[in-house]
């Protein structure tokens, strides 16, 4: 299951980026499908064994299907689902043995670095500056969050779960450099996808291990 899920991301993920670029909506049911493989993982999971942290780690990652679509309609909207994923994604984490310190200096790292990023851009942001920032803060701390959860669980899923974060924070991070700076490079879009199926599977294929 874990590798035909994989499997089916990678080719939903693969039509949507090839088609997206001939224009129409049409091609963000596979932008969708292609998220709601790792979906299914956590639903599978969660009807065998249950547990609040595998529910709201599928709320998570149905949030992120949505906000997938609404993301290329209405971007604010988008980016408010994104958020609620993020907070049902942090609130899972909560279950995890996670010690608070590593967590906190992974955050510090984390948003600073996210700051040093796209600093020079962030006044392109005007009235959204403060919703931007917000969403960075909860998008560091899902990545802090999964890197400290990551480095207590250790083993096959603690090196998912970190991963899942790191790839998390490098995608949204390329995303809101492609969006600002203007610079809408085909390879960085290719990229920024990859990294964002990773995260969103990642976080999905550790409850199996």
């Amino acid at each position: 299951m874990l590798a035909g899920a994989a499997l089916l991301t990678a080719v939903f993920g693969t039509v949507y980026f090839q088609g997206k670029e001939r224009g129409g909506r049409k091609f963000l049911a596979f932008k969708a499908l292609a998220t709601l493989m790792p979906a299914i993982l956590a639903g599978f999971y969660g009807a065998e064994y249950g547990g609040a942290s595998v529910w709201l780690t599928l709320a998570g990652i149905l949030c992120y299907m949505a906000a997938d679509v609404l993301l290329e309609i209405w971007l604010l909207t988008g980016v408010a689902v994104f958020g609620a994923g993020h907070i049902c994604i942090l609130a899972s984490l909560l279950y995890e043995n996670i010690s608070w310190k590593v967590m906190a200096v992974c955050f510090s790292i984390f948003y600073s670095g996210m700051f040093l990023a796209l600093k020079k851009y962030l006044r392109k942001l005007k009235g959204l500056l403060f919703p931007g920032m917000l969403y960075a803060v909860l998008l560091c701390a899902v990545a802090a969050g999964a890197v400290a959860g990551g480095i207590c669980c250790r083993g096959i899923s603690g090196i998912l779960l970190g991963l899942g974060g790191v790839c998390f924070l490098a995608s949204d991070t390329i995303l809101g450099w492609n969006y600002l700076s203007g610079q809408q490079k085909r390879g960085l879009g290719a990229v920024l996808l990859i990294l964002y199926y990773m995260a969103v599977y990642f976080f999905a294929a550790r409850l199996y291990f």
